[in-house]
């Protein structure tokens, strides 16, 4: 069961499959519950994600339009960040693709949280940050290996819809 506490950064590829399978026309209650994680400020990511999602001419899909509701809620690079960006990729190289057109949001979103919980330890907060993202728990150089590497919680979309209580049951339209 999800704790009070838990503040999740959602990586895009966890945006992408809940966009691409579990579509707002027939999970429509994922997709409220989504909403409402980001409006009680316990839904979060980085810019880099919105820009993966969001392209410059504006949303173009359900998810682009449920986040660009939400821009605040994704956070901008640092200096922290880029220092600890930089040592993410010295030990994971392979955690970005060096021949990609376009900056790539996973380094970022893993450096974001270990810069915020960094914050929450100066402040003597209490909260769990945790990031959620579809990416292979069995690769040892995606996200889940980084996250588990830097003490850092990962859950996949199942964990994430577990930890919050949600259940999905089916209706038939009439």
């Amino acid at each position: 069961m999800k704790s009070e506490n838990n503040i999740y950064f959602i990586d895009s590829s966890a945006l992408i499959t809940i966009n691409r399978y579990y579509p707002s026309s027939i999970f429509p209650d994922l997709w409220k519950h989504l909403e409402e994680l980001f409006r009680q400020q316990k839904m979060f990511s980085h810019d880099m994600v919105y820009d993966e999602i969001v392209s410059d001419s504006g949303p173009k899909d359900d998810i682009g339009r449920l986040i660009a509701k939400y821009k605040s809620s994704f956070f901008s690079i640092t200096n922290k960040q880029g220092k600890l960006a930089l040592e993410i990729l010295a030990n994971f190289p392979r955690l970005i693709d060096p021949r990609a057109k376009r900056d790539e949001a996973d380094p970022w979103i893993i450096a974001l949280v270990i810069e915020k919980m960094e914050e929450e330890n100066l402040f003597g907060k209490d909260s769990d940050f945790v990031v959620v993202s579809a990416e292979s728990e069995k690769s040892d150089s995606k996200i889940p290996a980084v996250c588990k590497h830097f003490n850092v919680r990962h859950l996949n979309l199942f964990q994430f819809f577990e930890d919050n209580g949600w259940k999905f049951s089916m209706t038939k339209r009439s």
